[in-house]
Parts: structure tokens; C-alpha cells; sequence
């Protein structure tokens, strides 16, 4: 059976680089995601998106801004290993935080091997190669996000992003 589930994403940018979360499998290698994770039951989606960001990075994250909404069905996409039989409303948000926070990750998440400040001109030189092995490696859903928002810039606030 299909669970559903909510999911908040988190875009962090500082001095032209993205706050990523650095992950490591045995199957796949290094790889990055964006912080955040799933929405827990009674939580509001923005409590969401606060609660993953103090686990994840030890940040109180503010100027929360919708960017997006996509659909995510875990089995139509190369990691459905990890997390089978997921569908997951992501809801992607802007966002800044507080320059007295320390990063520090206090909660690791599945295969988290730590956070990553990637300069935004590194992923999109990578995100412009075919040829992985010699760029940075990211789930084909987030790739593709984030080619439409750094190197189309078509990602406008409210859009919705079905990837099938």
C-alpha cells in the first residue's frame, strides 16, 4: 500500500552558495539533498520545515517563501531502494537563518553523512554535464528541480512540478 505523505524542503543560500545535506550509500556514493524532511501528524507544514532544519542543521531557519510544490512517487525514481511504496507532496521553501546559528547536524538522516555549502556556480557547471562521474551526483527529482530553478529560472512561487 501507497502511503502519502508531506514534505518540506528547504533552499538556503549564503554568499552564492547552497546549504545542502551530504549524503553517502554504498550503492550510489556521494550524494546531495536539500534539507528538510516529512511533515509529522498535528504539524503544520512551516512547523515542519523549522522542525527538519533544527535536526538536520541546528539552524532556526526565517523569510520561509514557497517556491514550489511537487509530487514525489518514490518508485518510478532511481533511489526507490531506500523508501519503497512513498508518494510525498513536497512543499519547497525559500529560506534564510540567523547568523548567530552554528551549523552543526544533531539528527542524521538516512545514509546523512553531514551538510555541504556548494557554490551555486559549482552545481550548475555540474548540473550542465552529462557525464556524473565527473560532476556532483543528486536524485534525478532534484536535479531536475534544480536545473528549472538555477539555469532555466522558471520555477515561479505556487508552481507545481509532477515528475511520473
Amino acid at each position: 500500500m501507497v502511503s502519502v505523505r508531506n514534505t518540506a524542503k528547504a533552499i538556503i543560500e549564503s554568499d552564492n552558495k547552497l546549504l545542502l545535506i551530504k549524503k553517502k550509500l554504498d550503492r550510489i556514493g556521494i550524494y546531495y539533498t536539500l534539507p528538510g524532511g516529512g511533515q509529522e501528524p498535528g504539524e503544520t507544514i512551516e512547523a515542519a520545515i523549522l522542525r527538519e532544519c533544527k535536526e538536520e542543521l541546528n539552524i532556526k531557519v526565517e523569510g520561509r517563501e514557497l517556491v514550489c510544490v511537487r509530487e514525489y512517487i518514490s518508485n518510478n525514481h532511481e533511489y526507490s531502494f531506500l523508501v519503497k511504496e512513498v508518494q510525498a507532496i513536497e512543499f519547497i521553501f525559500r529560506c534564510t537563518f540567523g547568523v548567530e546559528d552554528k551549523i552543526a547536524h544533531l539528527q542524521n538522516d538516512v545514509a546523512q553523512i553531514g551538510y555541504e555549502w556548494l557554490a551555486i556556480t559549482e552545481i550548475v557547471n555540474s548540473l550542465k554535464q552529462d557525464d556524473e562521474k565527473n560532476g556532483l551526483k543528486f536524485p534525478q527529482t532534484l536535479k531536475d528541480f534544480l536545473i528549472e530553478y538555477y539555469i532555466k529560472g522558471r520555477v515561479e512561487a505556487y508552481s507545481t512540478f509532477v515528475w511520473r
